[in-house]
């Protein structure tokens, strides 16, 4: 036998023992296998248990939450209290479920896992929301009362405003926190249900985030303004909407309110007469560019203050005059119209002034702005009814500060006015300013297009006259904004007047047009693009014409001068072009009328 046949031999010999060597690794590999297989299979039941238990628990969360929104936006604060426990109870269990030892040895299982990974995050991130932003508004939530919230013989209590603005800053922490862990989540290769809820949850809570982080904003200065700090002096003016200007009307009546630990008080009050007429003394150095827009009267009569559609410069044109003609500290100003002052006579109720009138939502704005002039006519009638304009703003201020309606009730009365512009504020405390100048309540115009792309129409009344009571407008912007890569927005705006000859021949010479009596009245119409347009062309019907093109605000404006008979009707119309950018929905914002402006937008493809 030759070497290399022994080698064979021991070969063939050897061999059966590798074989049986290697058949014992992989026997115990598939008895692994097999085992595993049995385990994940159990597991896979237990975990789908869990699974769904999750969701069960999630899916009452997310109805807590819309009851907790009815509950709030309904002053239910017991109810609040008693949701918020719910919620929390929810959402722990929910993540309990994804806590499990074998839930998070499945999350290692290719494919089931990551799926299992973000559905464990979310609900964590979800019980964080619950436990450290939810449960602690409604811990002080749950201590109030509608009652509470009302003010006492003209007093505010401040104590939960405070215990809020705590509870609001630990929320907003929180849901910072939640929105970030959030984001991180891996959700690249999950099934769809779970990628969709991640990306839901991520914009909840973004948007969440925002919300609670500005109304904390809001809330951290709230108390100081309400003379939590010291006591605070704020110019209230009272726009007359029958003498139009882009802010609402002019600033005809003004009242200094005192705010001392939230006690709120009237003192001293004054009328546009009140206030030194001087075109050689303005009350502060003026804005040449702006003195040229809108004339150099802004500065040196108050009643113009409001003449351009931003309440910062009005503010502080109303500051200087006031400072300047009666003295004294002003740390803020607080514009109202008596459209605005109609809404919370809704809430207060009808009151009743000393000379027998009775205001109530119904005949307010007829009767201060119209009916008064006819009734107080010839040489005092101004003293008279400024002097009425005083008092019924001594008498709404008493109602409001002493109103026996519902919070809920006065609050949406409220919003209404600052939706609609009617209502603004402006501090002269910079910090305070900074937090007012994020919400409608500032009356400044959106200074990008980023979150909506605004036009603007703003009238102005130059007829010294009560006229526009009879006046009727309408606007119309028309643009391919959501269609086109240079969009255009063409703004059309018509006036009408509703005045009669045989009206006009009634009309006191306080009404009518210091100029023209009842035959005529002007009305100068400013249309502004949106910010980064540039003037491209205009129209005017008869009657009207343009006077001048410049830009203001960071945008481009056009400025008509339109003459009015009674009966009569003219149009203006202007065409903006921008350049090629990013632009959001459009917008028209008009000034709050007497008799409001009809607005339409025409933007095809912006749904």
């Amino acid at each position: 036998m030759t070497d290399s046949a022994a080698d064979r031999k021991v070969d063939a010999r050897s061999r059966p023992r590798h074989m049986k060597h290697r058949a014992r690794h992989w026997l115990i590999t598939i008895a692994v296998l097999v085992g595993l297989v049995i385990v994940v299979g159990a597991a896979g039941g237990w975990v789908a248990s869990r699974a769904l238990t999750a969701k069960s628990e999630l899916e009452k969360a997310q109805t807590f939450v819309g009851t907790l929104k009815t509950q709030a936006a309904a002053m239910d604060f017991v109810g609040v209290g008693t949701t918020s426990a719910k919620l929390s109870a929810a959402t722990s269990k929910a993540v309990d479920q994804t806590q499990d030892p074998v839930w998070r040895a499945a999350e290692i299982i290719p494919v089931v896992g990551v799926n299992l990974t973000a559905v464990r995050q979310m609900a964590e991130a979800v019980d964080v929301v619950a436990k450290d932003a939810v449960a602690p508004i409604a811990e002080v939530a749950s201590g109030l009362s509608a009652a509470s919230l009302k003010p006492v013989d003209g007093r505010i209590d401040l104590a939960p405003l405070v215990d809020l603005n705590a509870a609001l800053i630990r929320a907003s922490t929180a849901l910072d926190s939640a929105a970030a862990s959030v984001g991180k989540i891996e959700l690249d290769g999950t099934i769809g249900q779970v990628h969709g809820a991640g990306t839901t949850l991520t914009a909840m809570l973004d948007s969440a985030a925002t919300t609670v982080g500005d109304v904390s904003s809001m809330s951290s200065v709230v108390p100081d303004m309400l003379g939590a700090s010291g006591p605070r002096n704020y110019i209230l003016i009272f726009q007359n909407l029958a003498e139009t200007t882009a802010l609402g009307g002019t600033a005809a009546a003004l009242t200094e309110v005192t705010v001392d630990a939230g006690k709120i008080s009237i003192a001293r009050q004054a009328s546009s007469q009140t206030f030194l007429v001087d075109d050689s003394l303005p009350a502060l150095a003026g804005d040449p560019k702006l003195a040229a827009l809108y004339s150099p009267l802004i500065y040196t009569r108050l009643n113009l203050a409001t003449s351009r559609p931003d309440f910062p410069t009005a503010a502080q044109i109303t500051r200087a005059f006031w400072q300047r003609d009666v003295g004294g500290t002003v740390d803020g100003v607080i514009s109202i119209d008596p459209a605005a002052l109609a809404y919370m006579l809704g809430a207060t109720g009808p009151v009743t002034m000393s000379t027998g009138d009775v205001l109530s939502k119904d005949n307010a704005v007829a009767l201060l702005l119209n009916e008064i002039y006819f009734r107080y006519q010839g040489k005092d009638g101004a003293d008279q009814t400024d002097a009425f304009f005083a008092e019924a703003a001594k008498t709404m201020f008493g109602a409001v500060t002493n109103s026996p309606a519902e919070p809920q009730e006065m609050l949406s009365a409220i919003t209404q006015g600052v939706n609609e512009h009617r209502i603004m504020a402006w501090s002269a405390h910079p910090e305070e300013q900074k937090v007012i100048e994020g919400t409608t309540l500032a009356g400044i115009l959106p200074t990008t297009n980023e979150l909506s792309t605004t036009a603007g129409v703003f009238f102005r009344d130059t007829s010294t006259s009560k006229m526009d009571f009879y006046l009727k407008t309408g606007a119309t912007l028309s643009t391919d904004v959501c269609t086109a890569a240079t969009p255009t927005f063409t703004t059309t705006v018509n006036l009408h007047s509703t005045l009669t000859p045989e009206v006009g021949e009634t009309l006191p010479a306080y009404v009518a047009s210091g100029y023209w009596g009842a035959d005529l009245f002007r009305t100068e119409v400013y249309v502004y693009g949106p910010p980064g347009t540039t003037y491209v062309s205009s129209g005017a019907a008869a009657g009207a014409s343009l006077d001048t093109t410049t830009d203001d605000l960071g945008r481009p404006v056009a400025k008509f001068t339109v003459m009015l008979a009674p009966g009569q009707t003219s149009e203006v119309a202007v065409t903006f072009s921008g350049p090629e950018a990013t632009y959001a929905p459009p917008e028209l914002r008009t000034t709050p009328m007497l008799n409001p402006t009809t607005v339409a937008v025409d933007a095809p493809g912006c749904g």
